[in-house]
């Protein structure tokens, strides 16, 4: 059992790590979402399913052109669309109004009740890069329910095998141990 959890900890070091490189990640980009995997194809061809996107929340205005991230509160998903059209009240807050590239029309139905622009303060960041189809393993792992257990299964079986492998190689040791007492 000892040999069983000694062999898992790389495993927990590298979940241990992948954390603290997140949040690492989260505050040079000032978001706490720093990269997002894209779901639908809204805004192809600037992005298409399955592509992970890298957002930034450094820049205190929009620009019409910009592709703001959107998370409205209690929704369950962000919304990533490109600023078509950018105002301010007249108490100086910046009001946005978003479209899929992909899409016919703007996205003030997908807004919030009674509102028909988004205010800065529900944008959590501005796209500045992504990675093609990186993000298909985590799409797949959603919608095939039985993948992430396929996954668990295998990092399972690795730990299991070397688990074995180290208690091969003590084994080893202690029959060279034994040798070398005999020579003396």
């Amino acid at each position: 059992m000892r040999s069983m959890f000694s062999a898992s900890l790389p495993f927990l070091l590298i979940a241990a790590h992948s954390c603290m490189v997140w949040k690492l990640v989260g505050l040079m980009f000032n978001t706490a979402y720093p990269a997002m995997v894209v779901l639908s194809e809204s805004m192809a061809p600037a992005f298409q399913r399955g592509d992970v996107i890298v957002i930034s929340n450094w820049a205190h205005r929009v620009e019409a052109g910009d592709i703001p991230v959107l998370w409205f509160e209690g929704h369950p998903l962000p919304m990533v669309h490109r600023a078509v059209e950018v105002l301010h009240d007249g108490k100086g807050k910046q009001l946005v109004m978003t479209k899929g590239d992909n899409n016919d029309h703007t996205d003030v139905a997908l807004y919030p009740p009674g509102q028909t622009y988004v205010y800065r303060d529900q944008i959590i960041g501005l796209v500045r890069a992504y990675v093609p189809y990186v993000g298909w393993l985590s799409i797949l792992s959603s919608e095939i329910p039985w993948l992430k257990q396929v996954i668990i299964l295998g990092l399972l079986i690795v730990m299991l095998l070397q688990t074995i492998r180290k208690g091969d190689s003590h084994v080893g040791d202690s029959q060279h141990l034994r040798q070398l007492t005999i020579l003396h």
